[in-house]
């Protein structure tokens, strides 16, 4: 059995004691203690967040539809697929569709789910839903008031170029971009 299998083995037969440290507007952040069978414990801060949703726009052009927006956390304007949140329960299809009209004022007529993938899953529940979106018209919905977003329109290549020169940091749109890049070139 490998390392990982017998940790997955131990993890699942742990007893866990969660402690509820901050519940937030998006996420809300716990303390796991683990008892495991060994005797021995360890302890685990996490943030659990209910997932999120990214879309890779592309127009009639082939052109992709990027987001350029002020993050927080990053203290910087980052380049970044159109994103979100999901709400309790809801269908990250139903998020899909909202998001990108409220992000980029644009409807798809046919939203493709690629996969998804685990943002930072050391200390992040996060799964982020990727979905292409084509077949673009407009139909803005009136988006978060604190969102102050710009629009980029560029072809793939270039954005996979400002990856490179690190002009794109975004996790979720340097992974979705180059799921993109794969899907596109099979």
């Amino acid at each position: 059995m490998s390392k990982s299998e017998t940790r997955a083995r131990l993890e699942k037969n742990a007893q866990v004691k969660r402690i509820e440290i901050h519940q937030g507007k998006l996420f809300k952040v716990v303390r796991d203690q683990i008892y495991y069978e060994n005797h021995h414990t360890k302890t685990f801060d996490l943030i659990l967040h209910p997932g999120a949703v990214a879309l890779i726009p592309v127009n009639d052009a082939g052109h992709l539809i990027l987001v350029k927006q002020w993050r927080r956390a990053a203290n910087q304007i980052l380049i970044e697929l159109p994103a979100g949140t999901l709400e309790k329960g809801e269908d990250p299809q139903v998020c899909a569709d909202r998001e990108l009209r409220e992000e980029t004022g644009f409807k798809a007529s046919e939203i493709t789910s690629l996969g998804g993938f685990y943002s930072a899953p050391g200390v992040f529940s996060e799964y982020l839903y990727l979905f292409l979106a084509r077949g673009l018209s407009y139909d803005p919905l009136v988006g978060d008031d604190s969102e102050e977003i710009d629009l980029l329109e560029l072809p793939l290549n270039q954005a996979l170029e400002m990856v490179h020169q690190g002009k794109i940091i975004d996790a979720k749109t340097v992974a979705g971009l180059l799921w993109y890049n794969q899907w596109v070139n099979k």
